[in-house]
């Protein structure tokens, strides 16, 4: 009996015992899931913010030009005018880009005219996307916030001219580690491709320098690592597949998905 007792006590404990486990296994389990939910959480409020940050310096002074994109694009369509964008349904083309960039001049000069010419035939819109990146490159000059900042600028009250003024910028831009250009030789430039006097003098009140802040940190979240950066379509294209920076390629290519 007593070999009994102790064997019935023995699984009892057992069975206790495993019921305490699994008490503590389920208790670990909840708080992993909530502790979970609650970095999921987070990390959701987290874009969310990031994500409302071009909301939250709305329009006017010192907010968002009025021709630009939620996204922090400047959409051209065949009109070649900044916030004019067709409606025969093309090919969206996003081009992320640094006015001091060295690869963002040579994208510039192997397909500036390409786009141009699909663009104005209807093909595509191009979704200019100026962001500041190479600020560290500039002397302390903060030469790609001043560039972006005075396209941004030509976008809001001279829309008819930013596209021959990014042009222009890349025509002339300067090397990485000078100081680049100074905000009058940028308002000069503007000048010479038919910008108004008084909005290019407007460059030096830097009214859309935290809308290009925002530009920035929001192409870093849709996955802009650098640039140039493309997009068709909401879809980033691999350099390795199509080389944009070899001229007449992304023509090319752009051709036959609107043939396709």
């Amino acid at each position: 009996m007593a070999s009994s007792d102790k064997a019935a006590k023995a699984r009892a404990q057992a069975k206790a015992n495993m019921k305490a486990q699994e008490r503590r296994t389920t208790l670990l389990i909840v708080a992993g899931i909530v502790v979970a939910l609650a970095v999921f959480g987070g990390l959701v409020a987290f874009i969310l913010n990031q994500n409302s940050a071009l909301e939250e310096i709305g329009d006017g002074a010192d907010g968002s030009p009025a021709n630009s994109l939620a996204s922090g694009g400047i959409p051209v369509g065949s009109s070649g005018v900044a916030g004019e964008v067709d409606s025969n349904d093309p090919i969206v083309v996003d081009v992320y880009f640094d006015f001091l960039c060295p690869y963002c001049y040579y994208f510039e000069t192997m397909n500036s005219d390409d786009l141009d010419a699909l663009r104005e035939e209807g093909t595509i819109q191009v979704n200019y996307h100026p962001i500041s990146i190479l600020d560290s490159y500039s002397s302390g000059t903060a030469y790609s916030t001043r560039a972006a900042n005075a396209a941004a600028t030509v976008a809001n009250s001279a829309p008819e001219y930013f596209v021959a003024f990014t042009a222009a910028l890349f025509d002339n831009q300067p090397e990485e580690g000078s100081e680049g250009l100074t905000d009058e030789e940028i308002a000069a430039i503007a000048v010479t491709v038919g910008v108004p006097a008084d909005v290019a003098e407007s460059f030096s009140d830097y009214t859309y320098r935290s809308w290009v802040s925002a530009a920035t940190d929001t192409a870093s979240q849709d996955g802009v690592s650098g640039t140039p950066t493309i997009f068709i379509d909401g879809t980033v294209l691999d350099g390795s597949e199509v080389n944009y920076l070899s001229e007449g390629e992304l023509a090319a290519y752009l051709t036959e998905l609107a043939a396709s």
